[in-house]
């Protein structure tokens, strides 16, 4: 066995401090009317914990105060548990007390070592992932739970890798590490004992007699010779996660920082399901207004931090002006699936280049709305303005224009070879000669050309290259078209796609249709 000890010296400051970047103004966090807890900033102006409000503020008049929440801190708990889930299932809580540096997380890491590479690649990851959750930690390990939790409150990096080299780690603790022993600590020093090694030495039945059974349970457990059952922690099939933040934000990119934090748990808590995320969202909350809802989509499931703050990023820039300042975000994942890791191949194929471009989309549709990021759909027709359309990419393509909504039966794509005749169904055929290329920008509606000299002629006179291309078509839904396509080209080199109507109207013939590439 072998558990990491994870000990949040400064959780109560952290948990408060949520949401917002590394504060350089002077921050405290108080409990009644002592402070508890200050920032780095604070301890420059002379501010320390246990002073009170009016002597912090008599010290460093800008100082900003927070009160203590220990439901606030829980929830962090829990949260900071779901991250840690994506490196065992063995996640057990330390949940916060009244002293501000009891809250942490042991984790049992014997069967996560060859996974990730080893103990020192683990403990590499536990560090960099809590500073990205905005953390900061004492960390050890010992074969025993009760072992690593005190070494880690002790002091950070400590490693005790067996039975023999625990005890004798145990032994040199500072006596007040113990909880049992906090009632008794005058007593005990009393009598010279000042470290769990003096404890240790002094007859266990007379120790028992005099200061109860539970200093002895406690030692016990840390040596591995007493049972210590505990209760893992149970990720919820759903996540949501929150932040309150220290002060109300009004600009939208200004919460990426906050988002991110909630992105790091999600991650983790994906990589535990082995699952990605097809869709989160992202609540803001306001004080008197309904929240502001943020939806990003994705192409396919991602548990990817960064791909994943970049999308956030896309998504809150659209939202340039929130209707009101914002108190507080959560992040919610209800839509998972089945994740397959990228491929580790040294050669790239179509399938990451397939990958490439859906994370492209993925960032097209955060930046600019689902809406906007439309997809070309074929449609079986002649006529080039009607032989696309255009809908949302992952929605349903928009039927094709008709009296019946359908488009016209044995229609073939205009980049097949038709027929010179091509039965519609009815007494009469839609004519088509045999196709030629099409270009890659077909403008909206036809633009109306003028004529200068029996040519075409836009901003230069134009000159034929090929053609005619003659399609018929279109009379059962009164849009008939009587054209004949040319590809022409102006005095700058461009390519133009122009057609001259058989049956001109209003004694204009020629018109530009599309632009070639």
């Amino acid at each position: 066995m072998l558990y990491l000890g994870l000990v949040l010296p400064r959780f109560t400051l952290e948990v408060c401090a949520q949401g917002l970047p590394v504060q350089t103004r002077p921050f405290a966090v108080c409990q009644g009317a002592l402070l508890i807890a200050v920032n780095d900033s604070a301890l420059a102006s002379g501010v320390q914990p246990g002073h009170s409000r009016s002597t912090a503020l008599a010290r460093s008049p800008d100082i900003l105060f927070a009160e203590r929440n220990l439901t606030q801190e829980s929830e962090a708990l829990r949260q900071i548990a779901l991250w840690a889930l994506q490196f065992t299932p063995g996640v057990f809580l330390q949940p916060p007390r009244p002293l501000p540096d009891r809250a942490g997380l042991l984790l049992d890491i014997a069967r996560s070592l060859m996974l990730f590479g080893g103990l020192p690649r683990l403990l590499a990851r536990v560090r960099s992932g809590l500073a990205d959750t905005g953390f900061s930690a004492q960390i050890a390990c010992a074969p025993t739970a009760a072992a690593a939790w005190l070494l880690a409150r002790h002091r950070d990096g400590l490693q005790a890798a067996d039975a023999a080299q625990t005890r004798a780690m145990v032994a040199r603790l500072p006596l007040a590490l113990l909880d049992a022993a906090s009632p008794h600590l005058s007593a005990l020093q009393a009598v010279g004992v000042r470290t769990l090694g003096d404890l240790m030495l002094l007859p266990r039945a007379g120790l028992a007699r005099r200061f109860g059974s539970g200093l002895l349970e406690d030692i016990d457990r840390a040596l591995g010779q007493r049972a210590d059952p505990r209760a893992c922690f149970e990720a919820p099939d759903r996540f949501e996660a929150g932040l309150e933040l220290p002060s109300p934000v009004e600009q939208a990119e200004q919460l990426l920082f906050a988002a991110r934090r909630l992105l790091v748990q999600l991650c983790g808590w994906l990589t535990a399901r082995q699952s990605g995320a097809r869709r989160i969202e992202i609540l803001a909350l306001h004080e008197r207004r309904p929240p502001t809802l943020i939806e990003i989509g994705l192409a396919r499931p991602c548990r990817e931090i960064e791909q994943l703050s970049l999308l956030v990023r896309e998504a809150l820039g659209r939202h340039k002006v929130l209707p009101a300042a914002v108190n507080t975000l959560r992040l919610r994942c209800h839509d998972v699936h089945a994740y397959a890791p990228a491929s580790a191949d040294l050669f790239p194929d179509a399938s990451q280049a397939g990958e490439q471009i859906q994370r492209l989309v993925e960032r097209l549709q955060a930046r600019l709305g689902h809406e906007q990021v439309l997809q070309l759909h074929r449609v079986a027709e002649h006529r080039p303005e009607y032989a696309h359309r255009e809908h949302p990419l992952n929605g349903l393509p928009a039927p094709p224009p008709g009296r019946t909504g359908q488009p016209p039966r044995h229609l073939p794509h205009p980049t097949g070879r038709p027929p010179r005749s091509i039965d519609t169904g009815s007494a009469s055929p839609a004519w088509v000669s045999p196709i030629g290329p099409r270009p890659l920008w077909l403008l909206k509606a036809p633009l109306a050309l003028s004529e200068r000299n029996n040519r075409p002629f836009w901003e230069s006179p134009l000159v034929l290259l090929a053609g005619p291309e003659r399609i018929e078509s279109g009379w059962w839904d009164d849009r008939l078209v009587q054209r004949d396509y040319f590809i022409a080209e102006d005095s700058s080199h461009r390519m133009l796609w122009i057609f001259r109507e058989r049956q001109p109207q209003s004694g204009n013939g020629w018109f530009l249709h599309g632009h070639f590439g």
